[in-house]
């Protein structure tokens, strides 16, 4: 079964200032994420309205809309979609279960090129051998943001759970 990435078709890449890519959201009935980051256990929303001063705004899509924006920030995720059987639908956390099918490196190359963007951020630092060229697919926009003088860096991913050792990590990485 192919599944599709939930919002990328809704939020296009325009070019701003900061760009943040996740991995996948996947398009399934199981998926209650409204937006980006939206599922229970991740903490992004938390996470990076702290780094910026702010309060927590996990679970406020309307406020989370207007953060980015009053930030300059845009969102996006590497993998466009992926292939998995039927019976492991809902186990999409499960990056053994996955095959990828078609990645987004392209498009955000693409949109970088602009010149618009200074700052980029993956938020995954290790790299499962399980997802097929993950680490080569992060690894092309990295050389493209380093030749073209674009900050680039490795954030601890949002999901699971929250700390402040994790805060501190994505205040070291923005700041």
């Amino acid at each position: 079964m192919i599944i599709k990435h939930k919002f990328l078709d809704l939020y296009p890449l325009v070019g701003k200032k900061i760009l943040i890519i996740g991995t996948f959201n996947p398009d399934v009935t199981c998926n209650d994420a409204k937006f980006f980051y939206g599922r229970a256990k991740n903490f992004f929303w938390r996470l990076l309205p702290e780094v910026f001063g702010k309060e927590s705004l996990k679970g406020d899509v309307k406020r989370q809309k207007e953060f980015l924006k009053e930030q300059d920030i845009e969102l996006s995720d590497l993998i466009l979609s992926v292939e998995m059987n039927q019976k492991d639908v809902c186990s999409y956390g499960d990056d053994k279960l996955i095959h990828v099918i078609e990645y987004n490196t392209e498009n955000i190359i693409k949109t970088l090129s602009n010149g618009r963007t200074k700052e980029v951020y993956f938020t995954r630092k290790s790299f499962e051998k399980s997802v097929q060229n993950i680490r080569d697919e992060i690894y092309k926009i990295k050389e493209f943001c380093d030749k073209n003088g674009i900050k680039f860096g490795f954030l601890p991913t949002p999901s699971r759970f929250y700390s402040q050792e994790k805060l501190e990590e994505w205040n070291r990485v923005f700041h």
